[in-house]
């Protein structure tokens, strides 16, 4: 198998058009276009915690869910099921 790396901008249009090198093999062929990772921006309404106690100390000004603990560990246990 023969692999071909081009590297090209994609106009506004997004029609892409190329020349393969002189030695490229004819017939059918699968085009494979990879675009470079973007970096995410940090999402500043995430809290970001230097430690567990941080967190801990966040997680206790955080209001009740209103679910018991029975109700969460049901939900646990439902969502592992379905993994199987």
């Amino acid at each position: 198998m023969q692999a071909y790396q081009i590297e090209h901008d994609v106009p506004p249009s997004h029609r892409v058009a190329f020349d393969l090198p002189p030695n490229s093999p004819v017939g059918s062929a699968k085009i494979i276009v990879l675009f470079p990772d973007s970096p995410t921006p940090p999402d500043s309404s995430k809290p970001r915690f230097a430690n567990m106690a941080e967190f801990a100390l966040w997680l206790q000004t955080q209001p009740p869910t209103g679910r018991t603990a029975e109700e969460i560990d049901q939900h646990i246990r439902e969502e592992r099921d379905s993994w199987a």
